[in-house]
């Protein structure tokens, strides 16, 4: 078939086929006249009668005749293929741009219909593999189809002439995920600007004289920042431009003391291709984040906060202490339950193992120091003498008993525990360590959520949440002593390194390291028009 001139040739391909739908069969798009003898597309599909059985129930008309819906449909899949996530992405965008630059229309449409169908099943999956495909594992070769009544949602867009609406749901109806889709937009642009890497030998400090200013101001305004045209006259690291380098720390996690140094250096140089990459990560992970804000608790790992959410807004937010790398604290969406008053600690098995037993070696009072008992076991409290124990010759691998640390200033949990009952055993707790606190970097515990200021936590909570008494203080109460909420509430740790605020971009180190992928400079997408 002669195809039209460009920029009517979408119009022109309303013709609808009136044929009777064969068995399925490899030349029925050739039969239709949409694809030549010589065309090997129908080899690249992934779910080949799947996708004749949509064009089939659309008596055989074309589906991408919008360029809108072209366009949005071709932003979700970069998302995905500059997430890194598959190479089957990659390589099907790059032959739909393909298609659509040779106006092959109707390959391009029947192309974008089996990718549609690759992507829902994608998106439907995800949740089950929320664990590994977005956090260092990426997707298998093969996954399964997408569910029967995905298709039937996306066939009965097509028949009602919904295909937009339809589309804005996998994606662009989020805010969240707008925000991201404007800021990659933004670095893309940065990419051709080719930007020069910013140095200095020494600390820079209000006063001192600023050497390849302009590339120092370039670098924050990547991060969204705006530079004052009075900035750009000062040849000195004056106080406004303070301000601004400290309001960058802030969005990169740093201490924002608005010294440039090392740290500061760093993040100002971190690859635009790396940005882009985290960025798109971290809007398919938001595809897996709570919605609802009526009431919930989000600890966020990588920036090392917690926020608690009621009625729509932020009810009480604390730093926190997570999980280090060795003893990652891990994703999870459970529940909490209750208020635990001047908690025991039962010491997993493993810290006993690799942490006490080696320091009981050569301090054989660290025990009766920490206020810890060794017992038969959790299911036995007998208390055994761990004075008449020869540390020097126990075999951790094979100790018998178990370890309890009672309530009082030593304890581990401090004086709240924020009980939340899962397999894992992670659970949200005070600290006496408040001093680690005051680090940037908050990655020291075993796994478990160490809260700063737990007793205003508790406080918020019971105002909010209610327990079944008014008495929260720890003060005279007797250990675990237990407090239930009236209602469960969610918690959710979740695992997010880079998000948008007003505008501004911010990141976080990545400290588990699952943002980490192969470097691939073809993955950085130079968005094509669509006609």
């Amino acid at each position: 078939m002669t195809l039209c001139k460009k920029g009517t040739i979408w119009a022109s391909l309303l013709v609808c086929f009136v044929l009777s739908a064969p068995a399925y069969s490899q030349s029925m798009f050739h039969t239709l006249g949409w694809i030549s003898s010589s065309s090997s597309i129908e080899q690249t599909f992934r779910y080949p009668q799947l996708t004749e059985s949509i064009y089939s129930s659309n008596r055989h008309q074309l589906i991408w005749l919008q360029p809108h819906d072209r366009q949005v449909f071709e932003d979700i899949i970069e998302m995905v293929v500059l997430a890194e996530l598959s190479p089957f992405f990659d390589q099907r965008l790059q032959k739909l741009h393909q298609l659509r630059s040779s106006e092959q229309y109707y390959q391009y449409d029947l192309l974008a219909t089996d990718l549609m169908l690759a992507f829902l099943s994608y998106r439907e999956l995800l949740r089950e593999n929320k664990d590994t495909w977005l956090y260092g594992q990426g997707l298998p070769s093969d996954w399964a189809d997408p569910p029967e009544n995905v298709i039937a949602e996306f066939e009965t867009s097509v028949e009602s002439s919904a295909l937009t609406a339809f589309l804005m749901t996998l994606g662009p109806n989020s805010q969240s995920y707008r925000d991201y889709q404007s800021a990659i937009d933004k670095m893309q642009l940065a990419i051709n600007d080719d930007l020069a890497l910013y140095s200095s030998d020494a600390l820079i400090r209000v006063g001192d004289p600023i050497t390849d200013k302009e590339i120092l101001l370039s670098r924050l305004k990547l991060s969204g920042l705006s530079i004052p045209l009075s900035i750009e006259d000062q040849d000195w690291y004056g106080k406004e431009l303070k301000s601004i380098v400290k309001r960058f720390q802030t969005q990169h996690g740093l201490n924002a003391d608005g010294v440039i140094g090392p740290k500061t250096i760093e993040w100002l140089n971190y690859p635009i291709e790396d940005r882009i990459h985290r960025l798109a990560l971290n809007a398919e992970r938001s595809r897996l984040w709570p919605m609802q804000r009526s009431a919930l608790v989000v600890v966020n790992l990588p920036s090392f906060d917690l926020n608690y959410y009621f009625r729509g807004k932020v009810a009480f937010s604390s730093k926190v202490i997570v999980g280090k790398q060795k003893r990652k604290t891990p994703m999870l969406e459970i529940k909490m339950d209750s208020l635990v008053l001047n908690p025991t600690w039962n010491v997993p098995p493993k810290i006993m193992r690799e942490d006490i037993i080696p320091i009981l070696r050569y301090n054989p009072g660290y025990l009766s120091e920490r206020g810890i008992q060794v017992i038969k076991g959790w299911s036995d409290p007998v208390v055994i003498d761990h004075g008449a124990i020869q540390w020097s010759r126990v075999n951790a691998k094979t100790f018998p008993f178990r370890m309890r640390q009672l309530s009082g200033s030593y304890n581990a949990l401090g004086a709240y525990k924020f009980n939340t009952p899962n397999r894992r055993a992670i659970y949200l707790h005070d600290t006496p360590a408040k001093y680690l606190f005051d680090k940037p970097s908050r990655a020291f515990s075993s796994g478990c959520i160490r809260v700063q200021h737990a007793d205003k936590f508790a406080y918020t909570l019971s105002k909010t949440q209610g327990f079944r008494q008014s008495n929260i203080s720890p003060i005279g109460q007797k250990a675990n002593a237990r407090i239930p909420l009236k209602r469960r509430l969610p918690v959710h740790l979740i695992y997010k390194t880079s998000w948008i605020e007003s505008g501004r971009i911010y990141f976080r180190d990545d400290i588990y390291g699952y943002d980490t992928r192969p470097k691939s400079p073809s993955l950085v997408i130079q968005r094509q028009p669509v006609e």
